[in-house]
């Protein structure tokens, strides 16, 4: 790297210590600021960036891939690059990598929470105690112990999930379209297809990419499979489900409830629907947010950056557009 390269960060607004630190000493770090920056604002900073490292908010286009005339690496501070047109990056010859498995144990941990919290309603419980409520409005409510789980996406987050609830002693079943059976019982779970998993599970968990193939997975008529005392949890895209048709199942009893960590639109607007029913137990979009997954994350995405930078091919396990390093 001769000449200092340009690292931009917009929405610099987490601890980013660690990411500061690996890469200052490589180059100019360009803060964008504690908050979200449209499609316009990106066209007219692009020109200069060597290195562009984003959070899920900003949508890397293609025009904004083009006009960053210097860009040789995209990098994803998280695993979900749905907001980033990497067939744009692989035509003008930039990697794009992510940081998968770093807040993996962190989003399994929230989930098993939202389960906890959405089954045995502890924040409608609190909420009664504020308005001077004692045991008055109590609903009586299941057991996770023996129950029967649904993974939904068994990559990182899934398999950790799989390994916190084997101490509840009840089935664990999980689908995944792109895992063989043998691979899925090696991480603790019984093979299922979707319908089966749907319609036998107590709590269903998702953990899946969103794809034009699981936009919407979970829409009404999936919902109306479920068990009526089910417990859907979401930790990964919120567009994985219909969300109108969840408010509908939730408020007509079709499921008891959920426990949602992700919506269908970022930031949740405070008129969101979900937000007035009694029965979801809802957090934004927090899962990944602890101090160990933020520090494996900035660690990740930084070598990935370094590594493009002097030439080299990120890891493997990182790198999303392998092709753009064949001859």
């Amino acid at each position: 790297m001769s000449a200092k390269p340009v690292f931009f960060i917009p929405e610099f607004r987490e601890p980013r210590e660690t990411l500061r630190r690996l890469l200052s000493p490589h180059g100019e770090i360009r803060d964008g600021g504690a908050r979200k920056w449209s499609e316009a604002e990106l066209l007219r900073d692009a020109k200069g960036w060597d290195a562009l490292i984003v959070t899920s908010r900003e949508q890397i286009t293609a025009p904004v891939i083009e006009t960053a005339d210097k860009l040789r690496i995209i990098a994803k501070i998280g695993v979900g690059v749905e907001n980033i047109d990497i067939p744009a990056a692989t035509r003008r010859g930039v990697p794009v990598v992510n940081c998968p498995g770093s807040n993996a144990v962190s989003v399994a941990e929230m989930a098993l929470g939202l389960i906890l919290a959405a089954v045995r309603e502890i924040p409608q419980g609190m909420e009664n105690l504020r308005r001077g409520h004692w045991r008055d409005k109590v609903n009586i409510r299941w057991e996770l112990t023996g129950a029967t789980f649904g993974i939904v996406g068994f990559g990182n987050v899934g398999r950790q999930l799989a390994r916190l609830l084997r101490g509840f002693e009840g089935r664990i079943l999980a689908y995944d379209a792109f895992l063989s059976p043998e691979r899925v019982r090696a991480g603790g779970a019984e093979p299922a297809d979707l319908d089966t998993l749907t319609r036998e599970s107590d709590i269903v968990s998702i953990h899946c990419s969103l794809t034009p193939e699981t936009r919407h997975m979970f829409g009404a008529a999936r919902l109306r499979m479920m068990k009526r005392r089910a417990i859907l949890v979401n930790c990964a895209r919120g567009a994985v489900i219909d969300e109108a048709a969840l408010v509908r199942a939730l408020r007509e009893g079709v499921i008891a409830g959920a426990g949602l960590d992700v919506f269908e639109e970022e930031p949740a607007s405070k008129d969101t629907p979900l937000f007035s029913l009694p029965n979801v137990v809802f957090t934004p979009h927090q899962a990944g947010a602890t101090h160990q997954a933020r520090e494996r994350i900035n660690e990740m995405a930084a070598d990935g950056v370094l590594r493009a930078l002097r030439g080299e091919r990120p890891d493997a396990s990182m790198l999303l557009n392998p092709e753009v390093y064949k001859a």
